[in-house]
């Protein structure tokens, strides 16, 4: 078993030392045994969750888990004294750190609260149990990083915890990939005939290969999500698309081809090819926000279904090329139009009505391996609105 104390720090709202460190996994399950149970106020352990299912697969691979955070009770840190709580940036000794080392080694379970880790500290032990012997062996010679407050109260670990998991309620698919948008922008910007407006940038579409970051945030949903409208506003619903995507995404990110990430930036070539076909003209089109996500729900169905995959590269070549050719009614544009202005207002969400449209007219057309011109597509997915 290893341990190994690496610093320590002082935190003045809560007016104790923290102890960075470094152990294997044996080291660590053993020292929390039990500790889950320590702490009545902890979170119920989540059992059955798609993303801890995942957790535990990569765990087998050898991913690193983000730091850990413990307390210890009843460790002699007398060594603490010797280091002012004014100091900002503790430089301890290695004589002081190796007897912090030796006092938290040599504490019992009891003594061991996880304050911040308790699911990913279950994911460990779940994932122990499902190794054989000789995967045991090596698994529990890996490390992970950790958090110990040493000595901490009852009322300032609460705080300290309740700091820890205020964050954790459940963040929405939305908000989390308006968070990476940005890396998103950067990811795509190299694709040719692509400007990506920012919300900064103040402009507004005005030709071919404009898009907002923000719709293609939304386009990468829509395309995770196989999917062009879900309830985001029923918890259930929500926390379901998530595990999916988490799934989704999970399972890509195995294939040495970096299927998911080509997958999307596939389906952006695609839509700035079928962008400039139409030409200013028709730069409205893909200007509307639902089309678009209309199509990246299609063309993301399609990428993820084992039976329309292999026909998904030959038909949206030949949408292209009939695009490119078709001079009167390039993807059926017109067709589109009149379908979308007989939508009854008073009984259909336009945009909801519009999306639907849209996904089930692509999906159709990429079903017939593009034999079925896109107008008559527009037809057919009429018929089921």
């Amino acid at each position: 078993m290893k341990f190994e104390v690496v610093g320590i720090d002082y935190d003045n709202r809560i007016n104790n030392f923290m102890v960075s460190a470094r152990a294997d996994y044996e080291w660590y399950l053993e020292k929390t045994q039990g500790s889950e149970e320590n702490l009545a106020i902890q979170r119920d352990i989540i059992k059955g969750s798609k993303p801890y299912k995942n957790l535990r697969a990569d765990l087998k691979i050898g991913c690193i888990l983000p730091t850990i955070v413990l307390a210890v009770r009843n460790i002699d840190a007398s060594v603490t004294n010797n280091y002012s709580e004014n100091d900002g940036f503790i430089t301890a000794s290695r004589d002081d750190l190796d007897t912090l080392q030796n006092a938290i080694a040599n504490t019992t379970p009891a003594n061991v609260d996880i304050v911040d880790g308790l699911q990913r500290t279950n994911a460990l032990r779940q994932t122990l149990m499902e190794l054989n012997d000789e995967e045991r062996s090596i698994f529990l010679q890996r490390s992970l990083r950790l958090e110990i407050w040493i000595n901490i109260a009852f009322f300032p670990l609460a705080y300290r915890m309740l700091l820890l998991n205020a964050g954790q309620r459940p963040m929405s698919m939305k908000h989390q990939i308006d968070i990476l948008s940005g890396g998103l922008a950067e990811d795509l910007q190299d694709l040719p005939g692509i400007e990506i407006i920012r919300l900064k940038d103040h402009k507004r579409r005005v030709r071919p290969g404009q898009f907002h970051l923000s719709t293609l945030a939304q386009a990468f949903q829509a395309w995770m999500q196989r999917s062009p409208n879900v309830d985001r506003t029923n918890l259930v619903v929500e926390t379901m698309v998530v595990d999916e995507a988490l799934e989704s995404l999970g399972i890509d990110l195995t294939d040495n081809d970096g299927n998911q990430r080509d997958g999307f930036r596939q389906f952006v070539d695609w839509l700035l090819q079928l962008d400039r076909a139409l030409g200013e003209d028709q730069n409205r089109f893909f200007g509307n926000d639902t089309v678009v996500l209309g199509f990246a729900a299609a063309i993301g169905f399609a990428h993820k279904n084992e039976t329309l995959q292999d026909r998904l590269p030959s038909a949206m070549t030949k949408m292209i090329d009939n695009a490119n050719t078709d001079q009167e009614n390039p993807l059926g544009v017109i067709t589109f139009d009149q379908i979308r202005r007989s939508v009854d207002t008073k009984r259909s969400n336009v945009g909801e009505a519009t999306r639907g449209l849209v996904f089930r007219a692509v999906r159709e057309y990429i079903m017939q391996d593009g034999t079925t011109p896109m107008a008559e597509c527009w037809t057919q997915a009429a018929s089921m609105m």
